[in-house]
């Protein structure tokens, strides 16, 4: 498995999440917006929002935006985006949410194609850990094109199966950046660490022979 030593958001410049539907792309935005304004200033980064596809998606992020002191923008089409950035020309990271597409959905073919075209764009593809690999390979397959430079691993908690989204990843020669274990804003969100990854594939097999067992006596035995 490869893991990203550099975390993407510390290059800045723009960076899309794409994904398909309830991956946990609106989230995760917010998650590396905070992280980001951690270690620099909140005016330092701003999130935009190209969701019209999902009820209350901008909604979402403009409340995160507003807890965070962050600022938040919406772009619609290539159009609406390029001019969206060039009004944010002059922060240092800028972070896209994009709606999510099914990978046999038409809609996701234009979607990357007016990704490609944005200039300096880069891209992270979310990825569910609980979704079934079979359904995440295909997901990869149609997101491949966008050029995604790394995996963000959504729901690791939510997956007593780890070990088979993340031979997923092997399979298809993708780096993992991050993973996320839950909603909390700032929070839940971890560079990816190989050891991080195995203490949890070790308490994950540990449950799977004794169920009877807490999590935190996995953790102190």
């Amino acid at each position: 498995l490869t893991v990203i030593r550099s975390e993407p958001i510390d290059d800045g410049g723009v960076i899309a999440l794409v994904g398909p539907t309830g991956a946990g792309k609106t989230t995760t935005v917010a998650k590396l917006a905070a992280r980001f304004a951690a270690r620099h200033r909140a005016r330092d980064v701003a999130m935009v929002t190209t969701d019209a596809e999902r009820i209350g998606a901008r909604e979402q992020l403009h409340a995160h935006g507003r807890r965070l002191g962050i600022t938040v923008c919406e772009a619609e089409g290539p159009e609406g985006l390029a001019q969206t950035l060039e009004q944010l020309k002059d922060y240092p990271l800028v972070l896209v949410d994009t709606a999510g597409y099914g990978p046999r959905d038409r809609a996701l073919l234009g979607q990357v194609t007016w990704l490609r075209a944005t200039g300096n764009l880069r891209s992270l593809l979310v990825l569910p850990a609980n979704a079934h690999p079979h359904d995440m390979n295909e997901v990869v397959r149609r997101y491949r094109m966008a050029g995604p430079e790394g995996v963000v691993l959504t729901k690791t908690d939510e997956t007593g199966r780890l070990g088979a989204a993340l031979s997923m990843l092997v399979r298809n020669g993708l780096g993992l950046a991050y993973t996320t274990c839950g909603q909390q804003v700032p929070g839940d969100l971890d560079a990816a660490s190989a050891s991080a990854l195995v203490l949890q594939l070790e308490k994950l097999r540990r449950a799977a022979d004794n169920p009877f067992v807490t999590e935190d006596r996995h953790v102190s035995a």
